[in-house]
């Protein structure tokens, strides 16, 4: 078994800085980077604090605020937790120096919350495999990240990384959070990843021999998150791939799936993950991200404003990706996005010139 970050590495300066850096550039730190000043005067002084707090093994952060959020397609509740400025930083630095970790274990086709690959992605698998596909199965974890328990983050950590600085920050974030791990942080979507990847190591195994051949349970799979679709060329072989799955979830990382069936792949029940919907070679959108959108083009159509203009220019990409040109021909949506867009540029730029003349009367 290999082991990354050995020879008493130590998380330095340096580290902090990027960390820092690469919170500043994600969009939580473009939105929030002016409570740095707020809570802590200068970057120096942040950085300070936890150069500090990591030497005497000390890190202290702020309470995680939680909240509940309705999600509007199926009215499930979700509680979301929002970090301290200095956590989220934290959240960076430890998932910089676990990034030799993640690119070796994170399975290729585990696509959401990898760099380059998300939905697209995703599409792009569905819309090849769904040729000559016969079986496959949609199975969802049951209550994901609140079913990962801290212990089995730090269990898997710890096989693999041997710096007692990068253990020690991963335990001081895991300790923060209420039970299992906080929706809605950095730490844990790549965390999860990595415990969810033990599944998809496990499913790689999964076969029999035959005739002194080896026979995969699965062709293929892939994941979005905590749902993911399993694909292969017989019933049966897709039954014992799931049987042995929810064995060895249970018995290693304490988690379940919701039900599951093994379903005959068509125009009926098509294969369904990231918000499309594949059969055959076509691609189209879920039912109710289609609805969303179009509601939005005609409502930005009839009464624009910025809202509307970002809400249009974001699910454009959803549009562009699927095979609805014909919808998009009979509802002038790719003329509906080329006003939202100027709309959303004009905006931008105005609220750019208007900050930096406020700086230079400053």
């Amino acid at each position: 078994m290999k082991t990354y970050l050995r020879g008493g590495y130590r998380l330095t300066r340096g580290d902090v800085e990027r960390a820092l850096s690469d919170w500043l550039a994600g969009e939580s730190g473009k939105r929030n980077g002016w409570r740095v000043g707020a809570e802590f005067g200068t970057r120096d002084a942040l950085v300070d604090e936890i150069c500090a707090e990591l030497d005497t093994r000390n890190l202290r952060f702020r309470p995680i605020h939680r909240y509940d959020h309705t999600e509007p397609t199926n009215g499930k509740v979700r509680k979301i937790g929002v970090e301290s400025v200095k956590q989220q930083v934290c959240d960076y630095l430890a998932v910089n120096a676990l990034r030799p970790l993640l690119d070796a274990r994170v399975g290729f086709w585990q696509v959401a919350g990898v760099r380059c690959r998300g939905q697209r992605m995703c599409r792009t698998a569905l819309r090849k495999w769904s040729r000559g596909c016969r079986w496959h199965v949609k199975a969802d974890v049951r209550k994901c990240y609140p079913s990962i328990a801290p212990s089995v983050v730090m269990r898997i950590i710890e096989r693999h990384v041997r710096s007692a600085d990068v253990l020690y920050l991963c335990s001081a974030l895991l300790a923060t959070y209420d039970g299992g791990i906080e929706i809605g942080s950095y730490f844990s979507l790549c965390v999860a990843n990595l415990v969810l990847s033990e599944v998809y190591h496990h499913i790689e195994g999964l076969g029999r021999r035959r005739r002194g051949r080896w026979l995969p349970y699965a062709r293929h799979q892939i994941w979005h998150m905590d749902d993911f679709i399993i694909i292969g060329a017989s019933k049966r072989d897709l039954k014992a791939a799931m049987r042995s799955v929810e064995r060895f979830m249970a018995d290693e990382l304490g988690l379940s799936l919701k039900g599951w069936k093994v379903a005959r792949t068509g125009s009926v029940e098509r294969l369904d993950l990231g918000g499309y919907q594949a059969w055959d070679g076509h691609t189209v959108l879920r039912e109710g991200i289609f609805l969303r959108g179009t509601r939005s083009f005609a409502r930005f159509g009839a009464r624009p404003s910025i809202g509307r203009a970002r809400r249009c220019v974001s699910y454009w990409g959803w549009f562009r990706n699927a095979d609805l040109k014909r919808c998009v021909r009979r509802r002038r949506i790719r003329q509906t996005e080329h006003r939202a867009a100027r709309l959303v540029s004009r905006h931008d730029k105005e609220a750019r010139n208007g900050a930096s003349q406020k700086l230079s009367r400053d």
